[in-house]
């Protein structure tokens, strides 16, 4: 019988042990605490403040992310920007070319951006119109990583030639000359009080904005 009350006994203490480590909260036992007890809690209590404090960091940087505002700040410099608050397109695109056929690379990776032949030259025949621009979160400017070699700049609709032969309604900026020192980290912006030139023949349906400047992008 005394045996069996001991086994009941032992029973129970690792019973309350198991419990008081689960909850990972403070014992209100006014008894004394045994040594793995007071580990084992430790532990569980350790384990729940880092479990809370990696969610609270994966939330900060999840809405960081989606907001845009925290990684377009960081790094200004190494982007280019377009203002389509007035315009509203509905696809921003950059096209850029280098005007002694110099190669063109991306900064961030500096892989050849957006293309390039095998001598080693942009094909620009090929890339029109360009590579589609990143939106910053929920806002009206766009970005695309800052193309180190490039001395012309076009914004556009994003509409190929092809689709304007079709008929398909397309709009651009004038060709822009482009410095990447001087431009980096800048917005471009249309002047829409200034009337888009319409094109002639095939290119009937294609308008070019003749006005527009350039500011310091500042988020």
């Amino acid at each position: 019988m005394k045996k069996i009350t001991k086994l009941g006994a032992v029973i129970f203490a690792s019973a309350m042990l198991f419990a008081f480590a689960g909850c990972g909260g403070s014992s209100t036992d006014s008894g004394s605490s045994t040594a793995a007890g007071s580990s084992a809690q430790d532990t569980a209590e350790s384990t729940t403040e880092s479990t809370a404090e990696s969610a609270a960091e994966s939330v900060s940087s999840a809405t960081e992310s989606e907001s845009g505002e925290a990684s377009a700040s960081e790094n200004v410099k190494d982007y280019v920007y377009f203002d389509n608050t007035e315009t509203k397109w509905e696809k921003v695109c950059v096209y850029w070319w280098n005007d002694d056929y110099a190669l063109i690379t991306n900064k961030l990776t500096g892989e050849p951006y957006p293309a390039n032949t095998e001598d080693g030259k942009q094909d620009l025949g090929s890339s029109w119109p360009g590579v589609e621009m990143e939106q910053i979160g929920d806002s009206s400017i766009y970005r695309a990583v800052m193309p180190v070699g490039a001395t012309s700049i076009i914004f556009n609709t994003g509409v190929s030639d092809e689709d304007v032969r079709a008929g398909t309604e397309a709009y651009q900026t004038d060709d822009l000359k482009f410095d990447e020192a001087a431009n980096a980290g800048q917005v471009y912006k249309i002047d829409l009080s200034q009337e888009p030139k319409k094109g002639r023949g095939v290119e009937k349906t294609k308008y070019r904005y003749p006005g527009g400047g350039w500011s310091d992008y500042t988020g």
